[in-house]
């Protein structure tokens, strides 16, 4: 073989084996790529629970457990739950919840709530996604929701309702100053039944005249024990010179279980006009008291009671009555010598 046939063959070798190197690397490259892209998330279980909300409503918890089979970990996972009227096939409710990322081999489970009408039965449509692209579908159907009942209604009783001033503010504004007084409300609960829990009061200010409302506030009322009375306290700020109504209602589970109102009556504080016979003359009349009045006052601290003493007697006294008794001793000793002689 000459020398040119001898250069073409090792070209030709060299060319085949750089073929094979590059067909190499784009498969080790390529298979390496799909094995970090391909995911291999799987819908392990569903679990699906209720709870009736009250008489027409009903919270859906739909908990995903997905599996990780393969060795790398995943993109961001996020699940959504669509909830369609089996009988018209139109979608009544959805939400979504976040997994994250899920490591190889690993087991991740995530809660997704849905409020729903208890008539009827639903198709719950499962949806899957990573990195924002949808991998996985399931479906559950679900019915019966109507016989669900709504959780027992506390027995309580709001026995009585107190107010009083716990202070007096004075803002400036807009040339002119206003008075804030800030009314403390003290309900006495009372639970006729067993112990309940998560029991909430919702106590608002209503002004009397124009039936707004000036300040609200929501109290958490704790864990009420059977056959107790419990006091519990709220704070409302409201302008001085007015009437109000303040509106307690107790909640249960998104429902109002009791209501009770009481009337503060702030108008007799500030001056006011009234029409005086009936030729209607107006007269100014100005408070016989002031709203600072009624704030309640700290409790005094007891004072220490004083060591009696005892009373000191005047001068000279002890000194008379000697002097006296020995004067009627004498004249008594003279006169029974008068006598003997």
């Amino acid at each position: 073989m000459d020398l040119q046939g001898k250069q073409l063959t090792i070209a030709t070798v060299v060319v085949v084996l750089a073929f094979l190197v590059l067909i190499a690397l784009v498969a080790t490259i390529g298979g390496g790529l799909k094995s970090y892209e391909q995911s291999e998330i799987a819908i392990a279980d569903i679990d699906i629970s209720a709870e009736a909300l009250g008489i027409a409503d009903v919270m859906l918890n739909v908990t995903m457990y997905l599996d990780n089979s393969g060795d790398v970990k995943s993109g961001e996972v996020d699940v959504l739950i669509k909830a369609y009227d089996a009988d018209t096939n139109l979608l009544v409710a959805s939400n979504g919840s976040k997994v994250g990322e899920i490591d190889g081999r690993e087991t991740k489970y995530a809660n997704t709530y849905l409020k729903l009408p208890k008539e009827g039965g639903y198709r719950l449509q499962i949806v899957v996604f990573e990195d924002g692209k949808g991998i996985l579908r399931g479906e559950r159907k679900i019915y019966g929701l109507s016989r669900l009942e709504p959780p027992s209604v506390a027995k309580i009783s709001i026995r009585e309702l107190d107010f009083f001033v716990e202070a007096v503010e004075v803002e400036s504004g807009m040339g002119k100053e206003k008075e804030y007084a800030t009314v403390n409300t003290t309900l006495y609960i009372d639970n006729l039944g067993k112990d309940v829990g998560g029991l909430r009061a919702l106590i608002k200010a209503r002004d009397n005249e124009t039936r707004l409302i000036a300040d609200m506030g929501w109290e958490d009322l704790g864990v009420l024990k059977e056959g107790t009375t419990s006091l519990h306290y709220a704070e409302l700020r409201v302008l001085n010179g007015r009437d109000y109504i303040f509106e307690i209602q107790i909640w249960q589970s998104e429902r109002i279980i009791k209501e009770s109102s009481g009337m503060v009556l702030l108008s007799p504080f500030v001056n006011r006009t009234v029409v005086v016979e009936a030729k209607e003359k107006t007269v100014e009349i100005s408070p016989t008291v002031e709203i600072t009045d009624f704030i309640r006052p700290s409790a005094p601290a007891p004072m220490p009671m004083p060591y009696p003493t005892p009373v000191p007697k005047a001068p000279g006294f002890e000194t008379l009555s000697a002097a006296f008794a020995l004067f009627i001793s004498f004249v008594l000793l003279v006169k029974k010598r008068k006598g003997g002689v």
